[in-house]
Parts: C-alpha cells; sequence; structure tokens
C-alpha cells in the first residue's frame, strides 16, 4: 500500500503515511504496522493543527526496552517516539472505507482487494499509545526559510524534511500549517496573507488565508504535464515586488501573476485535503521564454534542470537563473505581460565551474551585478575550480565577467549566497555553518556566534529587516541580526 501523507477530515477514514514500522511476533508470517495511529484523533483547530501525532516516516534507528519487548523507541526525521503495544488495538475495521488517489483527475477509488487485505492485517494490533519524547530535542531539518516583507521578523515560513511547513510569529513555537516534505515557501508582496508552499518535486500550493492548514489549495496541475525534468525540491520564489507573481523552476522558468489561478475557481476545485473525484485542472502557470537547459542556448553543459532562481530587489523585470550543470542566466523582462515572449541572456563562460548552482543573491542597487555559489567540489571540474563568484553584466555587450572570490574558502561545498546591501558583505552557507565575507577583504571568516557546527541548506536576507536567517539540516532555524556599519 502507498497512501498519501495528508490526514482525513470531515469522517473521512483515517490514513497511514504509508511507511511504517512493523512488528511481527511469529517470525513474520503476521505482522501488524505499529507505526499507525488514527489521525482523525489529531485533527485540531488553526493555528495549533497538527497533522499526526504518530511515528514519523523515514526511520533510521530502533532500540527494544531490555525488559519488556513490547515497548520500543524509534528514531526518524521527526525525532523519537515511544511505542507501547502492550495492548495493542484492532483498528482493521478503518480500511474498508479508505480510497486511495492516483493521478490528478482521476479522483480517489476504493482500495483494491489484495491491498485491502494487507491493510486489514497491518491495522489488527496497532499500539494504544506513541508518544513524542522530544521534548528539548532540536532535530527538525529545514530545508529553506521565507519571511513577511511587511514583517520580516516577526513572521516566518519554513519548509522541512518529511516534516511539513511551518510558520513562526516571534513564539517560541513553530506551528505547523501543512504536512508532507516541505520544500520552498513565500509569501505573496501585496497580500501577505496569502501564503505559498511547495512539497518535493513540482507541487506548489497557494493559502489565501494565512496559515489555515484546511485551505492550502493545489496550482501545480501545468508543471506536473510538461514532462520537464526538475529537481527533488525545485526553486519557487513569490516575487519580492509585485503581488500575485510567483517563479517555479523547471527545465523552463514558470510564471504565475494570479497566485497560481482565480481564487474562487481554486477553492471550488483545488482544495488538497477534498480529494474531489471530479477535481479539474489546478494551476495557470507559463513557461518563460526558452528552455534553459536545451540547445538554444548552446551545446555545452546542456541538461538537467534549473536549480536556482532570484529575483532582482531593486526593479520589477529582473530576474536571474541557474541550472544543475553551470548554465547562469538574466532575463530583464520577466515582467513581460506574455511570459513567453521574455527574453534570456546566458552568462557563464568557459571558466566558471560547470556544476550544480547553489544560489544566487542580486545586488539591491544593481540588477545587473549579483554572486553566484557552487555545490560539489573542484574534483569534479578541475579545469574550471571555484565556488563564489562575482557576476556583473553589460547589457550592452551581453556579456558578463565573473570574478572569483572564493579566496581561503577552501574546497567545500557552497549551499547558498547572500549579500547585505548596507555593508556589502557577503555571506556563504556551508556544510559546516555559515562564513562571512567582509566587503573588500580576501579573508572568510565565521559569521557570529551562536550558530553550532551544522549542514545549512539555505539562507535567506531581510535587506530591510537587517537579518539573516538559516535553514539547518537537523538542528533547526537560526536569525543573525546583521550591523548596518
Amino acid at each position: 500500500m502507498n497512501y498519501d501523507e495528508l490526514p482525513a477530515y470531515n469522517g473521512a477514514p483515517p490514513r497511514s503515511n504509508g511507511r511504517g514500522v512493523i512488528r511481527s511476533t511469529n517470525g513474520g508470517a503476521v505482522a501488524a504496522d505499529v507505526s499507525w495511529q488514527d489521525m482523525s484523533a489529531t485533527v485540531g483547530p488553526a493555528p495549533s493543527f497538527s497533522f499526526t501525532k504518530g511515528i514519523h516516516p523515514d526511520q533510521h534507528a530502533v532500540a527494544f526496552d531490555p525488559v519488556d519487548p513490547n515497548i520500543a523507541f524509534v528514531g526518524s526525521d521527526g525525532g523519537v517516539v515511544r511505542i507501547d503495544v502492550r495492548s495493542p488495538q484492532d483498528k482493521s475495521a478503518a480500511c474498508a472505507p479508505r480510497r486511495f488517489v492516483y493521478t490528478p483527475g482521476q479522483g480517489a477509488v476504493p482500495l483494491a482487494p489484495a491491498d485491502l487485505l494487507d491493510c486489514q492485517r497491518l491495522l489488527s494490533g496497532i499500539p494504544q499509545t506513541i508518544t513524542p519524547i522530544n521534548d528539548g530535542l532540536n532535530t527538525i531539518q529545514f530545508q529553506s526559510l521565507s519571511f513577511n516583507p511587511r514583517n520580516p521578523t516577526g513572521q516566518l515560513l519554513g519548509g522541512t524534511q518529511d516534516n511539513g511547513t511551518f510558520s513562526y510569529t516571534g513564539s517560541p513555537t513553530w506551528l505547523e500549517s501543512v504536512g508532507g516534505d516541505g520544500g520552498q515557501s513565500g509569501f505573496d508582496a501585496a497580500n501577505p496573507t496569502i501564503r505559498y508552499h511547495n512539497y518535493f518535486d513540482a507541487t506548489p500550493e497557494v493559502n489565501f488565508h494565512g496559515n489555515d492548514p484546511t485551505e492550502w489549495l493545489d496550482i501545480y496541475d501545468p508543471l506536473q504535464t510538461t514532462g520537464e525534468l526538475r529537481s527533488f525540491y525545485v526553486p519557487f520564489i513569490a516575487d519580492p515586488r509585485v503581488g500575485g507573481r510567483a517563479f517555479v523552476g523547471l527545465e523552463h522558468v514558470w510564471r504565475t501573476d494570479t497566485n497560481g489561478g482565480n481564487q474562487a475557481y481554486l477553492e471550488a476545485h483545488c482544495n488538497a485535503l477534498q480529494l474531489d473525484p471530479n477535481r479539474k485542472a489546478c494551476g495557470d502557470w507559463t513557461p518563460m521564454g526558452s528552455n534553459l537547459t536545451g540547445s538554444t542556448f548552446g551545446n555545452n553543459r546542456v541538461g538537467q534542470f534549473v536549480v536556482a532562481t532570484e529575483r532582482a530587489p531593486g526593479d520589477d523585470g529582473t530576474l536571474w537563473a541557474g541550472t544543475r550543470t553551470g548554465r547562469v542566466f538574466i532575463t530583464s523582462n520577466a515582467n513581460d505581460p506574455q511570459p513567453r515572449n521574455v527574453r534570456w541572456t546566458r552568462l557563464d563562460t568557459p571558466s566558471t565551474p560547470g556544476r550544480f548552482v547553489s544560489g544566487i543573491a542580486v545586488d539591491p542597487s544593481d540588477p545587473n551585478h549579483a554572486w553566484v555559489s557552487y555545490s560539489g567540489y573542484d574534483a569534479y571540474t578541475p579545469d574550471t575550480p571555484g565556488h563564489v563568484f562575482e557576476a556583473r553584466y553589460n547589457p550592452a555587450s551581453g556579456t558578463a565577467t565573473f570574478t572569483d572570490r572564493s579566496y581561503d574558502l577552501g574546497d567545500q561545498p557552497i549551499t547558498g549566497i547572500a549579500e547585505f546591501g548596507p555593508t556589502g558583505d557577503l555571506y556563504a552557507a556551508t556544510d559546516f555553518g555559515v562564513l562571512r565575507l567582509p566587503s573588500g577583504a580576501t579573508h572568510w571568516e565565521s559569521a557570529g556566534t551562536g550558530l553550532p557546527s551544522v549542514a545549512v541548506y539555505g539562507l535567506t536576507l531581510s535587506q530591510t529587516g537587517h537579518v539573516l536567517y538559516a535553514a539547518t539540516h537537523g538542528r533547526g532555524a537560526y536569525a543573525l541580526t546583521l550591523p548596518t556599519s
């Protein structure tokens, strides 16, 4: 069986996350899913909503009580839970009304007889309680962070690996807004009540009602039917200046100007939790100009997909993009009323690394000036080493100059880049924290204190809020207040 990870609502049957911990007491002849819990009992009103208080997918370790084998401790991407199966429950009756969701447009159908039998067997002896024991354990794996442009220091969204997308409003507690593999997120520039998030794959959703977990709407159908290659977590950004506009990178960069579609239509047909068997197409994304990975822009570094997009903070038309093979692009008419008319200029040179572009930071005062970071090691591209480059684009000639600013970084992958306009300082995310290159300096140094030695998967910088956010893999989210002089 392979159930989706969304919870049940309005009397619908509870569902498994599809990746359980299985227990057998007779050598495997009969087994029960001891990670399963009735999710219908865990749904509460926003904003205290929680998708599940049961065991999390992607288990990594199991330890048994040395006295009682009916008690076990399981470590996963969601932390640690205690499982007690001394008084198991029979929940097999919950299987018959289940529905399975196939591809968009096919609706929800009953379980096949074999799947129904498997379900009944697995739910015949589940535990009474699954108890999280995570108090004081900061293990959540943030992929990225975004901030409300009108409240950059007090309201955040963060996508987390396998743990959903969470909201932060200044309290010590992050509130889960939606489950699943949380990736990128964003706030609408004109109305920050409108929020975005993206699961793994090209699956953006929009919410016109803040963080209400029941109001997330699918807007991804045009992206799913293209056949274009894409990364596990696609680059997704909400335009920082223009309301309704957002961008997604596949082989093309795709754009919406209406938050993914008409609100009334989306709310009538595209609620992610309603499992409408008559579901209609959801989303109005349009490709911008040419495919950035194909031969239109040359026969070198072809293939793969877009992995980085970044809007210029200072105008409405400039957008930068990078691909997995090291191509770098700029356009000055990203705001063209007809997205297909967008004109891209390829900027990378034979001397820049032909590796994964992990980040782009655009100068707030000059849209043609940016910094580009590269993941991977120099050994992959020995003829084109380097990890951080300063790029200056000349619109008159249609070319760019790249200057290696790696200096003493060493040969280590850089996972993100940010530049603080008031000082010109540059910040780079690494597998061991965040480094800072002061303006005019040639030596990278540790950026502030208090951040553990941990892989940082994303950097987000607010120029107006004077704060740098770091999304870490396994140690939560961190903020660094930046001096303005």
